[in-house]
C-alpha cells in the first residue's frame, strides 16, 4: 500500500511539471556583459522580482515564468567593480540573476526594447522624467575616474537623413557645439580616449562631407569628433543608449528652411512685351501693351508670395527696345525670364488659343509646362508649342519663353485676356509651371488638389 501511494505521488510530481513545463511563456535567447552592465534578452515580455540581501551584499532578480534556451546560457561574470554575477535556472521556468559584492548595492535593473531586454546596470538616477537619465554621485570612484576608449563610428546616409553611431567602452558624457563658416557640429566625448589607430575611410553622404576625430584638448581625457556638414538648414538629433555607451546622431534636412532658402535665391524675369507708343495689338478698345502689364504684375505678385526675387523689364507704360530687355535680363541673371504677350491676326477673327514659343534647348522643358498649366486653368484652345527666333528669348542667358495668351483679335479670346478673374487664373497657372520648373513646393492646398478646381470651387472642364 506504501509503495503504491508514493508510485502515485511521483506520477503527481512529474505530471505537474510537465504541464508547468508546457505553460512556460517565455525563453532567455542570449546573456551578455556590456559596458559593466547585464544584458539578458527574451522571446517575450519580461516579469521580474528583485530582492537586496546583506552579508554578504548581493542583489537577486529572478526572471518569471521563463527559462534558458540552451544550457550555454548559465554563465558567470565578473565586473570591474569586484562583483561576483551569475545567471542560472536554479527552478525550472525561472531563470535568478545574482550580484554579489559591496558594488551591487547601487546596481539597478531597466525594462527595454518592448520589455524583451532586461539592463542592469550602476545606478545613476536621482529623477526619471520623460525617459530621460539623470547622473548622480552614486557611482564608484573607478567607474568615474577611469577613462573610457573610443571604439567606433558608423555612418549611414540615404538622400534627405544621415545617422551617426559613436561607441564607446563607457558611459558617454558629451558636449556639443554648432559651428558656423563652414557649418559643422563638433561633439566632444568627455573621459574617452580617442582612436589609437586610423579608423577605416569615411564615405560622405548626401549631408555629412567630412568627419575628424581627434584629442579635444592637451589637458583632458577628450575625444573631439567633428562633423562637417555639406548642405546648410540640417536638423540635428543626439541621443544614447541606455547603457550609454552609445551616442545616435540624426541629421535631416530641415525641409521648411531648405525651401525659403532655395526660393530666396531664386530670380525671375518679367517682361511685358510692347509699351509707350509701341501698343501692341490693338482691339476692342484694349491695348495689348496694358493687358500684357497688368498680368504680368500679377503675376509678379503670386511669386512673390513664395519668397522668390521677381523683377518687371518695365512695370510703366514706357518703351523699352528688345535689346533693353535682354540687357536687363541678363545683368539680373535671373533662373527663368518669360515676356508676356497678347496675339492678334488681322485677316480673321475666328482664330484663338494660346501659344508658347521657345528657342535654346535649357527652355523647352519651361514651354511645355507653362503651355500645359495654361490650358488646364483656362479654357481656351491649344495653338501648339513652338519653337521660333523671337530675340528676346534667343539672346537670354537664362531658359526663357515667350507666352502668346490668347488671340485680342477674337472676341471670347480678348474676354479672358481682359476679365480680371480670369487674369488672377493667368498668374495662377505661370505660377504653377514656374514652381514646378524651379522645383519648389506648391502651397499645402495647391498640393492637395487646388489647382485643378476653379476659384468657385467647382472642378474645372478640360
Amino acid at each position: 500500500m506504501v509503495t503504491r501511494l508514493v508510485s502515485l505521488f511521483l506520477v503527481f510530481i512529474v505530471s505537474v511539471n510537465q504541464i508547468f513545463a508546457q505553460n512556460i511563456l517565455n525563453e532567455t535567447t542570449s546573456v551578455s556583459w556590456e559596458n559593466n552592465s547585464l544584458i539578458l534578452n527574451t522571446t517575450n515580455k519580461i516579469t521580474y522580482a528583485e530582492a537586496r540581501l546583506k552579508d554578504p551584499e548581493r542583489l537577486i532578480i529572478d526572471i518569471l515564468n521563463c527559462s534558458l534556451q540552451n544550457k550555454s546560457l548559465e554563465t558567470k561574470f565578473r565586473s570591474e567593480l569586484d562583483e561576483n554575477i551569475s545567471v542560472s535556472e536554479p527552478t525550472q521556468g525561472q531563470v535568478r540573476i545574482i550580484f554579489q559584492g559591496i558594488s551591487s548595492i547601487n546596481r539597478k535593473a531597466y525594462l527595454t526594447n518592448n520589455e524583451r531586454t532586461l539592463i542592469i546596470k550602476v545606478a545613476r538616477i536621482d529623477t526619471e522624467e520623460n525617459g530621460k537619465i539623470t547622473e548622480s554621485s552614486d557611482q564608484t570612484d573607478l567607474e568615474k575616474y577611469t577613462p573610457g576608449k573610443f571604439k567606433d563610428i558608423i555612418v549611414e546616409g540615404i538622400q534627405d537623413e544621415t545617422e551617426i553611431t559613436i561607441s564607446s567602452t563607457k558611459s558617454i558624457k558629451y558636449n556639443t557645439y554648432a559651428l558656423k563658416n563652414p557649418d559643422r557640429i563638433a561633439i566632444d566625448l568627455l573621459n574617452v580616449l580617442p582612436p589609437e589607430s586610423s579608423l577605416p575611410k569615411f564615405n560622405p553622404t548626401f549631408l555629412v562631407s567630412g568627419i575628424r576625430i581627434g584629442r579635444a584638448a592637451s589637458s583632458i581625457d577628450a575625444t573631439r569628433i567633428v562633423i562637417d556638414l555639406a548642405k546648410e538648414n540640417i536638423d540635428s538629433n543626439i541621443d544614447s543608449t541606455l547603457l550609454g555607451n552609445k551616442l545616435k546622431i540624426k541629421l535631416k534636412i530641415n525641409k521648411e528652411k531648405e525651401e525659403e532658402r532655395k526660393k530666396s535665391s531664386i530670380k525671375v524675369v518679367i517682361d511685358p512685351g510692347h509699351g509707350g507708343y509701341d501698343t501692341g495689338a490693338s482691339y476692342g478698345g484694349f491695348d495689348e501693351k496694358d493687358v500684357n502689364l497688368v498680368i504680368s504684375e500679377k503675376l509678379k505678385k503670386s511669386l512673390e508670395e513664395y519668397g522668390i526675387a521677381v523683377f518687371l523689364t518695365r512695370d510703366d507704360d514706357g518703351f523699352l527696345s528688345l535689346a533693353e530687355r535682354v540687357e536687363i535680363t541678363n545683368s539680373i541673371k535671373p533662373h527663368v525670364f518669360i515676356s508676356i504677350h497678347g496675339n492678334a491676326l488681322k485677316t480673321t477673327r475666328t482664330i484663338r488659343g494660346v501659344e508658347t514659343y521657345w528657342w535654346t534647348g535649357k527652355s523647352e522643358k519651361l514651354a511645355y509646362l507653362i503651355h500645359k498649366s495654361i490650358l488646364s486653368h483656362i479654357k481656351i484652345p491649344d495653338h501648339f508649342i513652338r519653337k521660333a527666333r523671337f530675340f528676346v528669348i534667343r539672346h537670354a542667358s537664362c531658359p526663357a519663353i515667350l507666352a502668346e495668351l490668347g488671340f485680342l483679335s477674337n472676341h471670347d479670346d480678348r474676354k479672358l485676356l481682359t476679365n480680371s478673374t480670369t487674369q488672377d487664373k493667368y498668374a495662377k497657372a505661370l505660377t504653377e509651371a514656374i514652381l514646378k520648373f524651379l522645383d519648389v513646393e506648391p502651397r499645402k492646398e495647391e498640393r492637395n488638389g487646388e489647382s485643378a478646381m476653379g476659384r468657385d470651387g467647382e472642378k474645372k472642364k478640360q
